[in-house]
């Protein structure tokens, strides 16, 4: 197999056939363009290489050919009688050519390339811009369905069959702004609101920021490892996001406990009201937290999302762990088991809130009923912290 720089000698190196010595200029720039694109591909065949460069290089000389005739046609009768009619039928024409001259173009391509390598060939001759704003839509909206993935990526890849025949860059690019605006159009439809998520998505690209998801997203990832930059800040992202939703969700619900608080008088019906939104915003939450991390096993291996789920509450589940097996240390594997799943429940409960002080809450709540369940099973737990104490004072482990 060739490597890299072989391949790029043997492109240069190639004899451009197919190109004439006239309009040099152009059709030298059609050749470095299009020697840019073969450099992408994994073509090792010298034929292939050939033929392909040239395809490519032809396409460009023969789309500016049409776009110069037809600006001239234009040009010559913008100043008739009905000028509006003639432009138009002008336009058509070129249109009907270029769309003729865009089946055979990929028809060329295809007897040297498989499907893959063609829409390389694409992304190529349209600066890349399907999988970078496919990327950007994933990183905006994290949790889209596939169907919504799905139906992102036809309208640009629809954007891109028109974008690669534009004469210019601002041509290809405004094929893209076109369905970019449908895109938009879908996705309001489908119940996102694109103003809010764009600005949250902003907040998220600025990794120096002291706001809190920032501080966080940045601390986490450091201890996770990538060798993937785009896979490490998807995963980045996502838990950027998640402190998004999570501080979002928590001022709603206390915004609604404050609310039923003031209108309502009576206590009882006050506490009633305020139990209510606490249970609602609890399911929200854990939807929250399970979806966040359904998606998080994309970008991570099991082992980093555990790293995940313990770094986002202080990593207290292994700090409890050890003081039950330290306070315990002849439980046998069954109660062992049940202590940590207690804790599991703690860490689990914990993920959904932003302070310390809030997830001790949670770990003592759990701690207490690991501490029920241990003395159900005989174990004296004041007597073995007097003698976890004397121990400790003693310095032994």
């Amino acid at each position: 197999m060739l490597s890299r720089l072989t391949l790029m000698i043997l492109i240069l190196s190639l004899p451009f056939t197919s190109i004439q010595a006239q309009e040099k200029s152009y059709r030298e720039v059609a050749k470095e363009r299009a020697d840019k694109i073969i450099a992408s591909l994994d073509l090792f065949v010298k034929d292939k290489l050939l033929r392909t460069r040239d395809n490519i290089a032809d396409q460009y000389v023969a789309l500016n050919e049409i776009q110069e005739a037809r600006d001239k046609k234009i040009k010559s009768v913008e100043n008739t009688a009905d000028a509006k009619k003639q432009i138009e039928i002008i336009k058509k024409e070129s249109d009907t050519a270029i769309a003729k001259l865009h089946q055979s173009f990929l028809a060329k391509l295809s007897k040297d390339m498989d499907r893959e390598q063609v829409d390389k060939v694409k992304d190529g001759m349209t600066y890349n811009v399907v999988p970078l704003t496919f990327a950007n839509y994933l990183l905006m909206l994290p949790y889209l369905t596939q169907q919504q993935q799905n139906k992102i990526m036809d309208y640009l890849v629809e954007a891109r069959e028109y974008a690669m025949d534009g004469g210019s860059s601002k041509e290809k690019h405004a094929w893209f702004g076109k369905y970019k605006g449908k895109i938009t159009n879908y996705l309001t439809a489908e119940g996102f609101d694109l103003k809010k998520e764009g600005a949250d998505w902003a907040k998220r690209r600025n990794i120096n920021s002291s706001e809190l998801e920032i501080v966080e997203s940045n601390r986490i990832i450091t201890v996770l490892k990538f060798d993937d930059d785009a896979q490490k800040e998807s995963a980045r992202n996502l838990i950027a996001h998640q402190y998004q939703q999570i501080q979002e969700l928590l001022k709603e619900r206390d915004a609604k406990m404050a609310e039923s608080r003031a209108q309502i008088k009576d206590k009882e019906q006050a506490n009633k009201a305020e139990s209510e939104v606490w249970v609602r915003y609890k399911k929200k939450l854990d939807d929250q937290r399970d979806l966040f991390i359904r998606t998080l096993v994309m970008f991570v291996g099991s082992e980093q999302v555990e790293l995940v789920k313990n770094e986002m509450t202080g990593n207290d589940l292994q700090k409890e762990y050890s003081k039950f097996l330290a306070l315990l240390p002849d439980m046998n594997n069954v109660q062992k088991k049940k202590v940590y799943d207690y804790l599991l429940q703690a860490r689990k409960n914990a993920m959904n809130v932003l302070t310390s002080r809030d997830r001790e809450q949670w770990f003592a709540k759990y701690r207490g009923r690991a501490n029920n369940y241990l003395a159900s099973q005989n174990y004296d737990l004041r007597k073995a912290t007097e003698e976890l104490e004397k121990r400790e004072a003693k310095g032994v482990k």
